[in-house]
């Protein structure tokens, strides 16, 4: 560090002038003077150029270190003043109150304990302790050193001077010292670390400093001075190296000091000033000067201590408004909030887990930790207060048992409570009921499954509709066969069963695919028809009936074909889903018609119906009645949202019986199909397949119709063929 290295050089440059200069008086004391100014009157810079970037009791601190060290400047200056004006120094003068007060500060600011954070509302209190220890070591200098110097026949009042000197060096080595074991773990570390190397090394000097005062042998300009310049280069490494207070987190809480640390002070006034006065008795008006100084001096200590008490209760109502803003907070917030003894016994719970398990407060104080969490969750108490002593929190999720013996799973966070010694006396959880969390999950999950389960029917269902046309096609040359009249009925059956199979498997394609997005016309009874052949065998096997009416007129609609058979089948499948649980209705209704220019499909049951207060609820997303696992909730506002996206509705109508949901769409007009014409006199075919059972098969279908047919594996063979000459059909 730059600074250390200047206060090396500081120190050796002054050495070799003492040395240089040991055979000239005057100018040993000129050299001695200057080099005792410049270290404390830099640190003195040091703390006004940064004082700006401290605040609160951090800024209180270097202020009246400031302060301190600027009185010894002063102090020293008069020293000097009296050796030029009167040619002799005496340590018993009024400069050396302001030299044993600047001693003292850097003392009383430990009283700030800046290392505790800013803490800008304890200024105050913080500082009218600081002033009533300055008043403090005011008094103790005075009567012990300033009154016995005027008085011939008192005791040594030098010897008690540099004692009380050499107590208070031992006081400020140890606080500093106190001060670094404390402040080990914050960024102040360093800067105690420097005042107590400073202080340390002025502890041990002033020692010999003070046997040649003693002695008579001290002077300017020696090492002995050594004793103030090196703590004051330490202070001024101190001030350097301290944190700004903007880079700290700053705590705005208030910290109350105990009224003690303030009561002290000013007990001690009259306690040593008349103890004194009755053991140690100087007689006459001394006596009675020491009476009146300890009279002022308790006075005014009382009149600080009253204004400390003051700044107390202001504290007190700081923290009462603080607390009351917190229980307004803790009240107020939707999470529940139980604090609880070490033992497990209930001390208090917000309103929200009041409700939540529904006791009282005042059933809840006669409870414990175990009362309120099923069986097995119990022992979770040692777990938790091991966790939290461990990591300082625990997070996890428990079961809350309510008073009616429900339970529901709640999301916990549980931190510790710890008194002033480190303790722990409460835990305090904070926690959050999360069952929809979890059925919305459950559901999300489900959903995904549902796609999956998609997906792997689209595959089935593709493999399988290669060979079902290809049954069917073989069919149908079979029946073309003379020889094979006789077996005619049951090559009707086969061809009729395989293409009920076809028109499954591609009703499940439709309905399991990613549509493309664009729309087509479509007559309405064929969709509905669609949905019927899909779902019909399957209610016929749970004995529930599916009425189907058709509209005459063919209803035409422009639509996603896929998607509006979805809606319909998630109709079909809520119908049904809804009689089947309740055990009530036997039949569904499909009904296809037109009303002015909107067509229309009502999907009606005999079922337990729809409630009034969900009929307000049944299009929202993931709401179901069904229990988890049986329904995702997404059927009907999906269908809701692929009704509005084609101009049209899908509400819920009124039922003498069961529910009844209609789908409107807007009719399209019917147009005339224009007669087709020959293509040309050319009957060259390309069959284009890559699978080999269904392009033979085409290929022979085509050549019994007299087409002359060519075959293609690839869509680049197809391309080649294709150039070769004019095609009929491919």
């Amino acid at each position: 560090m730059p600074y250390l290295s200047v206060g090396l050089v500081y120190v050796l440059m002054y050495v070799a002038g003492v040395w240089a200069f040991r055979a000239q008086p005057a100018a040993l004391a000129v050299l001695g003077n200057l080099a005792l100014l410049a270290p404390p009157i830099a640190t003195c810079a040091v703390i006004l150029a940064r004082r700006r970037r401290w605040a609160g009791c951090q800024r209180l601190f270097w202020d009246t270190f400031g302060i301190g060290v600027g009185l010894w400047v002063i102090g020293h200056l008069g020293s000097v003043f009296e050796q030029v004006v009167d040619g002799r120094q005496s340590w018993l003068q009024w400069h050396t109150l302001f030299s044993l007060c600047g001693g003292i500060g850097p003392l009383i600011a430990l009283f700030a304990r800046p290392h505790a954070g800013v803490r800008r509302e304890s200024v105050g209190p913080v500082g009218l302790v600081i002033a009533s220890y300055g008043l403090l070591a005011a008094f103790i200098y005075t009567y012990f050193v300033l009154v016995p110097a005027v008085s011939p026949g008192a005791a040594d009042p030098e010897r008690m001077l540099l004692t009380l000197v050499q107590v208070n060096r031992a006081l400020l080595f140890g606080g500093t010292v106190f001060a670094l074991v404390v402040a080990r773990r914050t960024p102040w570390r360093r800067t105690y670390a420097f005042l107590a190397a400073g202080t340390g090394f002025g502890f041990v000097a002033r020692i010999l400093t003070s046997l040649a005062i003693l002695r008579g042998s001290y002077r300017i300009g020696t090492v002995y001075d050594l004793a103030w310049i090196i703590p004051f280069l330490c202070y001024m490494a101190a001030a350097l190296s301290a944190p700004d207070s903007t880079r700290e987190v700053a705590d705005e809480k208030p910290v109350t000091s105990p009224i003690a640390t303030a009561v002290v002070p000013v007990f001690l006034v009259p306690l040593i000033g008349y103890g004194v006065l009755y053991f140690w008795p100087m007689g006459g008006t001394l006596d009675n000067f020491r009476a009146l100084l300890t009279g002022l001096m308790t006075v005014a200590g009382l009149g600080l201590l009253t204004l400390r008490l003051a700044a107390q209760g202001g504290e007190l109502q700081r923290l009462d408004a603080r607390k009351r803003l917190l229980a307004a907070a803790t009240e107020q917030t939707g999470d529940s909030i139980l604090i609880t003894r070490v033992d497990g016994g209930v001390e208090l719970a917000n309103d929200a887990f009041v409700r939540a398990v529904g006791y009282s407060k005042q059933e809840l104080s006669a409870l414990a930790f175990g009362d309120l969490v099923e069986h097995g969750f119990g022992a979770l108490l040692s777990h938790v207060s091991a966790e939290v002593r461990e990591r300082g929190i625990w997070r996890g999720t428990l079961l809350r048992r309510r008073r009616d013996g429900s339970s529901f799973p709640a999301a916990c966070t549980v931190a510790a409570l710890r008194d002033a010694s480190g303790t722990i006396t409460h835990f305090v959880g904070a926690e959050r009921d999360i069952t929809q969390d979890i059925k919305l999950r459950d559901q999300l999950v489900h959903s995904e499954r549902l796609s999956a389960i998609g997906e792997l029917v689209a595959g089935v269902a593709h493999e399988i509709n290669n060979p079902l046309q290809t049954i069917i096609g073989s069919v149908e040359l079979l029946l073309e066969e003379p020889a094979l009249a006789g077996s005619r009925r049951d090559l009707e059956v086969v061809r009729r069963e395989a293409a009920r199979a076809g028109q499954i498997v591609r009703n499940l394609l439709s309905f399991v695919r990613r549509s493309a997005p664009n729309r087509t016309r479509a007559d309405l009874n064929d969709i509905v028809r669609a949905v019927v052949e899909l779902r019909g065998y399957h209610l016929q096997q749970r004995n529930i009936r599916l009425v189907t009416e058709l509209s005459d007129s063919a209803p035409q609609v422009l639509v996603n074909r896929e998607e509006i058979q979805q809606v319909i089948l998630n109709l079909v499948l809520n119908a049904e889903q809804a009689m089947t649980s309740a055990g009530q209705g036997s039949s569904i209704t499909i009904r296809c018609g037109t009303q002015a220019d909107t067509a229309t499909v009502d999907v009606a049951d005999d079922g337990p119906g729809v409630s009034a207060e969900m009929r307000g609820r049944i299009f929202e997303p993931f709401f179901t009645t069904k229990d988890v696992g049986q329904g995702t909730g997404l059927g009907l506002s999906i269908s809701h949202g692929i009704a509005a996206a084609h101009n049209g509705s899908l509400t819920i109508c009124g039922s003498p019986q069961g529910a009844c949901f209609r789908l409107s769409l807007p009719l399209q007009p019917h147009v005339e199909k224009a007669a087709a014409s020959a293509a040309g006199s050319s009957r060259r075919v390309l069959v284009v397949d890559d699978e080999a059972p269904i392009r033979r098969l085409l290929s022979r279908l085509l050549e019994r119709r007299g087409f002359d047919v060519e075959e293609a594996e690839t869509g680049e063979a197809a391309l080649e063929l294709a150039g070769a000459s004019p095609l009929a059909l491919v």
